[in-house]
């Protein structure tokens, strides 16, 4: 604060670019958790329905107390899949699943919305270090 008791004008723009930053996360995260538990047929549901069968093979590889003929059927869909990359997200959400004790579809939209939140903040302090003046 100056002499006059105001706040610095710093103070001020650093304390409105903060309140506009949780009021865009926030928002980003209220479009994104909308319909969290529909079907994954919305977005790029190829991709999402791939990552689901890929978590539920892993789940269900190393359950052991599951129906034979659905375990090896979950796992053979999984293997049948061509790896275009590191499942490092199935394999996340596989876990989950064996943590939470189910198999539950919408774990992997929180994580995907996790991520995505995160990724917004270096995304947001390489912007703003490309714009800055120094």
């Amino acid at each position: 604060m100056d002499t006059t008791g105001q706040p610095k004008p710093n103070a001020v723009n650093r304390m409105l670019l903060i309140t506009l930053i949780v009021i865009l996360f926030a928002a980003a995260l209220g479009i994104r958790i909308f319909d969290l538990d529909d079907p994954p047929l919305d977005f790029h549901s190829t991709r999402q329905l791939r990552s689901l069968i890929i978590a539920r093979g892993m789940f269900y590889q190393g359950l052991e107390d599951s129906p034979r003929l659905e375990r090896e059927i979950a796992v053979n869909q999984w293997k049948d899949l061509a790896i275009i990359e590191p499942p490092l997200f199935e394999r996340l959400v596989a876990l989950t699943y064996r943590i939470v004790g189910a198999e539950i579809p919408w774990i992997a939209r929180i994580y995907s919305i996790i991520f995505w939140l995160a990724g917004g903040i270096p995304l947001f302090l390489l912007a703003r270090r490309m714009t800055s003046d120094a």
